[in-house]
């Protein structure tokens, strides 16, 4: 058997996770069966002994965490990332769900000891996001040659989503396992052996994928796992799939070398193997009997060179003893574990995550973040969410925030955990937050630094082709730059990221809107596709086009982005065969991004050290070194310096750079674009089949939800309701509410509208199931769609359906019927909201979720607070309000 490649001679380290109690004996609900997993406690003891007799992990670098919290969860794979220099082994058992809530897209949640979901909001308390776990494994500077991680809990296939969003690089260095394929959940098995899937993990790391023994690599290890557990069903009574996301590079990782035929024995129960099982069988013969026993030839080689090993090792100790006085022999690698840093929490804009990355890497690795004994004082994990959401938590919900629970909107499930430091893309929305935030001294205090980390001017990146020549390319208005634009081509398109969640898409729309009325902007960025969520996924997403209809739209379309992606574009561009460069419009507001420490008062017990912690990172971010790593990402570091390292394609000299985006611009143009991406037209479709009778009363209920779905609507906006039951050759609705204008909810509105929402809600009230009539789902869709204006009668409002039902009668269509309906709600372009009061109407293959998927729209399903999440999607297209 071949020797360890030299890799392997760095220190491996392995963090074995199981959740096999609750703090909530029914943490989840909405589903009677899962609660604790009496089988994970198997997986943990069989794993951690199949490591160990497979020789890549040393004992003592094995560790196993039975049903942690979130703090110590967070803690520990903090501090098995920054300890690892050869490969990082990080395992989870135990419940998965998934976050169908807007914008989530069917995030994953690994649930910890206190897990729960409450009814009262969108709220996920002692889950951890996903997410959230892959960029604390892609921050640190100290980062393992390798990380992989293994999850075997339900839904474990919608991890491959964050993966697939990483830059090459970390997936260079992160792989998967998968349990399970996407959108399923698999059984615990039987409470008195280990869950399924880890017991066949366990089975090959003990004795090879073949069963004889030797390396088991990454590749094979997945190979043998999928064909092992392939024949079995998912509790969706799907073919079982495990899953996995790895680049070509990590198939040959070895993960356990059991010994072969000959080799000497092992056992998932721990037995030693090999020279060390030998060395010990000598020394009981010693002991018991006095007389030491002849190996053959082949034992004494391997006797000896145990014996050699520890030689070696206990004159390395001696000698360590002579050169530093260290008694213990503990060195400062032992002294450093046993004082591991504070974690720093640092939230940043979506389009500034690799810079700040970057920068928290450099800092961490710096002088300034070390003690006298050498040892790195502080950690930094840093994420990333919605510019407009941040803000929002910071200037209203930070009382959620702070106690996390709460029924209502969540800041930690939307946002993520309490930050120390927030960086946003633009001093606008530090001072925006602080509007409110920054008189509630009991709670939160936000102090901002006033001299922004670096700027960054917006640029119009557009190919080549149809950009002016390089002496015109600064100095002029976005309009006269997109006028010479179309002059070139006259379907020539300028795109933009999302204004709410990048502070750079918040600036393209302001400039935007300058050129033409916000709702014609919108309605054309409509047409183009949903907006994308950086500047970097918007020109990659249009250089990696492959139907030829993409490929003309990327010779045809610019980007109005920060200037950075001009760089960050290296990295797709190609694909197409479309060269961009890049114009600087001098009427759009530029970014500089600036520091905010965070003050939770009184709600930390280490808060003399954060603050320390802090400190030292704003100064090293400030410093010559922290200036040249914003640099490094193509952010300037003053509002004169020139273009760092500039690409090809940007002019000489770009120009001076615009003046900031304002805390009042940002303000009007995101309340510009909610009343320019306001529905005034929503089709609500109730099924109200005799199977919904189970599902209408209730606070939960059909006919509550749908109430307090309308409440979202002002005197302004139109919408209607139908109720969807009929015979056969009857049409496939009946009109409750006309499509029109139906009053307002609201206190401040005048007697006669709040009167017309009563009469509104009177109708409603009396809507009942019709017990003997079923739903035509797919009729009840292709009418409603039909009414939806259209060409010119298009007034460029969005449009919506929404259709509630229970999935009862979806049977009825066969395949040739579904497809059909897919096909015609594709072509409508009308996003339709599926609203599933079945848990699992969402799951890959079902209709709903099909519908929503090629209309573009959203599904919910009972695994979540449809109430909660049907009026998140209201209120994105009620007029702006939410």
């Amino acid at each position: 058997m071949a020797g360890p490649e030299p890799h392997e001679r760095q220190r491996n380290r392995a963090l074995l996770v199981g959740v096999t109690q609750y703090s909530s004996g029914r943490p989840l609900e909405v589903a009677d069966d899962l609660g604790d997993i009496a089988a994970v406690r198997h997986n943990l003891d069989q794993l951690r002994q199949a490591l160990h007799a497979g020789g890549v992990f040393d004992e003592d670098a094995i560790e196993s965490l039975e049903s942690p919290g979130l703090e110590k969860f967070e803690s520990r794979l903090g501090h098995a990332r920054d300890h690892t220099d050869g490969l990082l082994l990080v395992y989870f058992a135990g419940h998965g769900i998934v976050d169908t809530r807007t914008n989530s897209h069917g995030r994953l949640l690994l649930g910890l000891r206190d897990a729960k979901v409450e009814h009262g909001g969108p709220s996920f308390p002692g889950w951890v996001r996903w997410d959230d776990v892959l960029n604390r494994l892609c921050s640190g500077v100290r980062r393992p040659r390798r990380t992989v991680v293994i999850l075997d809990c339900c839904y474990a296939g919608n991890a491959a989503g964050a993966w697939e969003e990483l830059d090459e690089q970390d997936q260079e260095r992160i792989a998967l396992l998968l349990a399970v394929q996407k959108n399923q959940r698999i059984d615990a098995g039987d409470p008195a052996t280990p869950t399924p899937y880890t017991a066949e993990l366990v089975r090959f790391l003990t004795r090879g994928v073949g069963g004889s023994g030797g390396p088991v690599g990454l590749g094979a290890l997945q190979e043998g796992l999928a064909a092992r557990l392939g024949d079995r069903q998912t509790v969706g009574r799907k073919r079982w799939s495990p899953q996995a996301c790895h680049k070509d590079t990590a198939t040959v990782e070895i993960l356990a070398r059991p010994p072969e035929p000959g080799e000497g024995g092992t056992s998932p129960q721990g037995a030693k193997t090999g020279a060390a099982a030998e060395a010990a069988t000598g020394a009981r013969t010693v002991r018991e009997t006095g007389i030491p026993t002849v190996p053959p030839p082949r034992r004494r080689r391997l006797i000896l060179a145990a014996l050699v090993t520890a030689v070696t090792a206990a004159l390395a100790t001696t000698l360590w003893w002579l050169l530093t006085g260290d008694p213990k022999g503990e060195g400062p690698a032992a002294s450093c574990a046993n004082h591991p840093p504070l974690e720093l929490r640092v939230l940043t804009d979506p389009d500034l995550l690799p810079a700040t990355r970057k920068a928290a890497d450099g800092f961490v690795a710096s002088q300034a973040n070390t003690d006298e004994h050498h040892c790195r004082r502080t950690g930094v994990t840093v994420y990333s969410a919605g510019a407009a959401e941040t803000v929002e938590a910071f200037r209203t919900q930070y009382g959620e925030w702070a106690h996390v629970g709460r029924a209502g909107f969540n800041p930690v499930g939307t946002v993520g955990p309490q930050p120390d430091v927030w960086i946003p893309a633009s001093s606008a929305g530090a001072r925006r937050a602080q509007d409110e935030a920054g008189n509630q001294s009991s709670v939160l205090t936000l102090d901002p630094d006033n001299k922004p980390l670096a700027y960054a001017p917006m640029v119009l990146l557009l190919p080549e082709q149809l950009a002016e020549n390089a002496g015109a390319r600064t100095g002029r208005t976005l309009a006269e730059l997109m006028t010479a634009m179309k002059a070139r081509n006259q379907q020539a398109e300028v795109r933009r990221p999302d204004p709410a969640l990048t502070d750079a898409g918040l600036a393209a729309a302001l400039g935007l809107y300058r050129t033409d009325a916000p709702r014609t902007v919108e309605r054309g960025q409509r047409r183009q596709g949903r907006p994308a969520p950086t500047g970097r996924d918007l020109v990659c997403a249009l250089a990696r086009g492959n139907s030829a209809e993409e490929r003309a739209a990327d010779r045809r379309t610019a980007a109005l982005v920060a200037e950075p992606t001009l760089a960050q574009y290296r990295s797709c561009v190609g694909e197409t065969g479309v060269t961009r460069v890049a114009e600087y419009p001098d009427d759009v507001p530029a970014l500089d991004p600036v520091f905010v420490h965070v003050r939770w008062n009184g709600a930390r017990r280490d808060e003399s050290d954060r603050e320390a912690a802090v400190r030292r990172f704003h100064d090293w971010l400030t410093s010559d070194d922290g200036r040249k790593t914003f640099q490094g990402e193509a952010l300037r570091s003053t509002p004169q310096s020139p273009l760092p390292s500039p690409p090809a394609g940007p002019p000489a000299g770009p120009g001076p750079l615009p003046r900031a985006l304002t805390a009042d611009e940002a303000s009007d143009t995101l309340e510009k674009h909610r009343q320019a991406t306001a529905a005034s037209r929503v089709s609500f479709l109730l099924d109200s089949s005799g199977s919904m009778s189970r599902w209408w009363d209730g606070p939960n209920g059909a006919r509550e939800i749908l109430k307090q779905s309308l409440s979202r609507f002002g005197p302004d906006d139109t919408f209607g309701v139908w109720s969807v039951a009929s015979a056969a050759s009857d049409p496939p609705y009946r009109e409750l509410l006309p499509f029109g204008t139906h009053g307002s909810w609201s206190r401040t509105a005048d007697k006669s509208e709040q009167d017309k929402a009563a009469d509104a809600g009177r109708k409603i009230d009396a809507a009942t199931p019709q017990m003997n009539l079923e739903a035509d789902i797919g009729g009840a869709l292709r009418a409603a769609l039909d009414r939806m204006p259209r060409g010119d009668e298009d007034d460029g409002h969005p449009q919506l359906v929404v259709l509630l039902t229970d999935d009862e009668d979806n049977d009825r269509l066969n395949a040739s019927q579904q497809n059909d309906l897919l096909s015609f709600v594709r072509n409508r372009k009308v996003p339709v909201t599926m609203v599933s009061f079945d848990s699992g109407g969402c799951l890959k293959d079902r209709l709903d979720l099909r519908v929503a998927e090629a209309s573009g729209g959203t599904c919910l399903d009972g695994r979540g607070d449809l109430a909660k999440g049907l009026d998140a999607e209201i209120a994105q297209v009620a007029q702006g309000r939410q």
